[in-house]
């Protein structure tokens, strides 16, 4: 394949990354807001990243009900996913709490954000199936009330 095809993967990514750094940014100032514990922010961002990374990945592969293509997947699970799920910020918001001997701190956003993020992973794993089946009937519904309509 030419560097023509790797550009376009490229800028898929590129593209899924900004969108996905912008709602991250946007779901922090959100929470900022309401919550003054900084790793909170961090830990929902993690723990919602995991479980869309998780439904997309068992929804839209290959095998599955609803394939996207290797394009969408691109832009959608590396590029999106991978920029709005923020896991270097987990570590180092983790690293200034043990450097300054908040153990409590950091031992509860370590321990929060793997116990939750596996468990979104897990769920998105079984809301694969269900969410395929409901779009892929109502896409269904959708072209034959399309096709009743251009037969009138």
């Amino acid at each position: 394949m030419g560097s023509g095809y790797n550009m376009r993967n490229s800028v898929l990514v590129a593209i899924g990354g900004g969108i996905g750094s912008l709602s991250r940014y946007e779901v922090g100032q959100w929470f900022a807001l309401f919550h003054p514990w900084p790793p909170l922010a961090t830990l929902a961002i993690n723990v919602s990243g995991c479980f869309i990374i998780s439904i997309l990945h068992f929804v839209s592969g290959p095998s599955e009900r609803i394939y996207l293509g290797p394009r969408a997947r691109l832009f959608l699970l590396i590029g999106f996913c991978g920029g709005y799920t923020t896991f270097s910020t987990f570590s180092l918001l983790s690293l200034d709490a043990i450097r300054q001997h908040k153990w409590l701190d950091t031992c509860a956003n370590i321990l929060l954000s793997h116990v939750l993020c596996l468990v979104a992973a897990w769920l998105g794993y079984l809301l694969s199936t269900p969410f395929a089946v409901s779009l892929v009937k109502t896409s269904r519904f959708l072209r034959r009330k399309r096709l009743a309509r251009a037969r009138h």
